[in-house]
């Protein structure tokens, strides 16, 4: 469900801009319309500044700092930040001349830890020294009847030499360069030198620890200044500048504080509702259950005002479709207990998805059950040697095998089926609410063609009796369907370019029902795998165990690591896969559009940095 948008424009005159649009941010409902314009020059000012301060509060908190009260006598916010700048400038030049000196030490560590001045006693007497590095078959074939060759370092096929010569524009084949006055040991002191500066930066940033809480809420004024710049921006002008106007969105629960507020602030105003071509803010309003799976909808993207929040047919259909892809009772377990411990821990501050965990592990372990039965990977049969396990194998409803009607391949594509004809139902529902009857008549064609070619499919390919009535019925139905989007398939064109266009509506019905339906074989593939890799991990650490304690704490470390392994792998195809079939199979014959806008209400509100 999606809460109800109201519409208000405002009119006053020019002079009450100013304290009408701080009114507005104080009231905090208001989703400003804002304008395609030119962002003001005060604007980008502040932008820089919140984008300065953001980067000194990670800077204060990346070196540790805190908090607490500022040491010594207490400066000016914009003081403190022009401090904090220079000592980042200040920062930031140590670290690259440490990154550069890093980098001449790896450049010069092939030939060792040389000492400059013995180069330069030969330089003082006609000679000059070179660092030289080729290929190993090069270096065979260097000259040294000219000049002395000294090999330094191989490793594989390079090899580090030095040459020393008479010749000042000594100029080789190979990669060379004159030896550097600083050796490997300089450029070590060099960087430990830079280093110490780092640490005493680090230390006079840590001084300015007092000031974080400052910053924090020097930015939340920044930010509040921001919203009151562009909102400011976002007027009409009109009868030459002296009156202007805004729009803007509110929910419509909040309509009597709306009220309340325009009688106070007595101004023109006019409230109406939506029209169908506006782009209206969304906010899901779903009750306690659906609204676990809210996250999950908004992966994809919001749905916009004039069609259904798919998120409570969501929260339906993922977690028969996770659970059918996990397929194992023993991992649903496993999940389910993770995320129960995770609601006390890891989860403490967003408790929610530790419980949608706990319903995807449950529903899993059900699954596991009914579905093939596993239990980590070991197979409930009823012919099983253990007798908990041939108890256990009377939960199974759903076996593998291809004898039975109900079995797990023939269920997923009955998901499937289901699914679909759900998509197609509400396309329906949205065309008869948003747009009118008319315009629900092709997703009524299309919902009975693709009923009845299952139909015909089920009843004359696969000869299942019970569906083997009405033999015409069903026929008369697929082209009443097909009628349907002949004459209705896009209403805001003309009739004769319908008719004109028809084939490729019906192609795409024709060819996207098969694909639909084949892409819920899935879920059978990726439930049978995780079960079969579990079964193979059992047989292995089986084998391996023996009579000795050692074989038996291997075999028993080699289960855990495995079935971990498969448990994670399988877990995140049975997210992946539902939210493809999802966003793909079941909003495709939604015909879900999406782009809904976020409902960001103009107000004044705390930032996290």
């Amino acid at each position: 469900m999606k809460t109800k948008f109201r519409k208000l424009i405002l009119m006053t005159d020019e002079s009450r801009r100013s304290v009408l649009t701080q009114s507005m941010q104080e009231l905090g409902l208001l989703h400003i319309e804002h304008e395609a314009i030119d962002i003001p020059e005060e604007t980008e000012t502040l932008l820089h500044e919140q984008n300065q301060v953001k980067r000194l509060i990670h800077i204060l908190e990346n070196a540790g700092c805190s908090g607490g009260q500022p040491s010594g006598n207490r400066m000016e916010i914009g003081e403190v930040i022009q401090q904090l700048l220079k000592i980042n400038e200040q920062t930031e030049a140590i670290h690259q001349e440490k990154e550069q000196l890093e980098r001449n030490v790896r450049h010069l560590a092939p030939w060792g830890n040389y000492h400059f001045h013995k180069f330069q006693r030969l330089m003082e007497n006609g000679l000059y020294g070179y660092l030289c590095h080729t290929d190993k078959q090069s270096f065979a074939r260097i000259n040294q009847s000219d000049a002395i060759v000294e090999k330094i370092n191989q490793f594989g096929n390079n090899v580090y030499f030095v040459v020393i010569t008479q010749d000042k524009d000594y100029s080789p084949s190979f990669e060379y360069f004159p030896v550097p006055k600083n050796s490997p040991a300089d450029l070590a002191e060099a960087i430990n030198q830079q280093q110490n500066q780092l640490t005493e930066t680090i230390a006079t940033l840590q001084s300015y620890s007092g000031y974080l809480p400052t910053l924090q809420q020097y930015l939340i004024k920044v930010a509040d200044a921001i919203a009151l710049s562009r909102a400011e921006a976002s007027y009409h002008e009109h009868s030459d500048g002296r009156l202007i106007s805004i729009s803007a969105w509110f929910p419509a629960k909040n309509e009597q504080k709306v009220l309340h507020f325009l009688d106070r602030e007595r101004v023109a105003w006019k409230i109406r509702d939506p029209q169908k071509e506006e782009k209206v803010p969304v906010v899901l309003n779903n009750r306690s259950y659906p609204r676990l799976f809210e996250p999950i909808t908004q992966i994809f993207e919001l749905p916009n005002y004039n069609e259904t929040d798919l998120t409570p047919f969501l929260s339906v259909f993922y977690p028969i479709l996770f659970a059918y892809c996990l397929g194992d009772a023993g991992y649903g377990f496993v999940l389910m207990v993770l995320m129960i411990a995770g609601y006390f821990s890891v989860f403490r501050q967003t408790r929610s998805i530790a419980v949608l965990g706990i319903i995807l592990g449950g529903v899993t372990t059900v699954m596991g059950f009914i579905k093939s039965g596993s239990l980590f990977g070991i197979a409930l049969m009823s012919d099983h040697p253990q007798a908990w396990i041939r108890q256990l194998s009377q939960w199974v409803m759903i076996p593998d095998d291809s004898t039975r009607i109900f079995n797990a391949f023939n269920v997923a594509l009955m998901i499937g089926v289901i699914q679909i004809h759900t998509g197609i139902a509400i396309a329906i529902y949205n065309k008869i609410k948003y747009k009118g009857y008319t315009y629900a008549l092709a997703p009524v064609g299309k919902l009975l063609v693709v009923s009845s070619l299952i139909w015909i499919f089920l009843a004359d390919m696969q000869e299942i009796a019970e569906l083997n009535v009405l033999g015409d019925f069903r026929n008369y139905q697929l082209i009443s369907g097909i009628v349907l989007v002949v004459f209705f398939h896009d209403m805001d064109l003309s009739l004769a370019k319908r008719l004109g266009g028809f084939f490729m509506p019906l192609f795409f019905i024709f060819t996207g029902i098969l694909g639909d339906i084949l892409s819920y074989v899935r879920l059978f593939a990726l439930g049978l795998a995780s079960s079969v890799l579990g079964l193979v991990v059992n047989q292995i650490g089986l084998q391996i165990m023996g009579e000795s304690i050692f074989s038996m704490i291997l075999g028993v470390v080699f289960l855990v690591l495995g079935h971990a392994l498969n448990f994670g792998i399988a877990a995140l195809g049975s997210f992946v896969h539902p939210l493809r079939l999802t966003f793909v199979e079941f909003y495709g014959n939604v015909g879900f559009q999406g782009k809904g806008l976020t409902y960001r209400p103009f107000k004044k509100s705390k930032l996290t940095v």
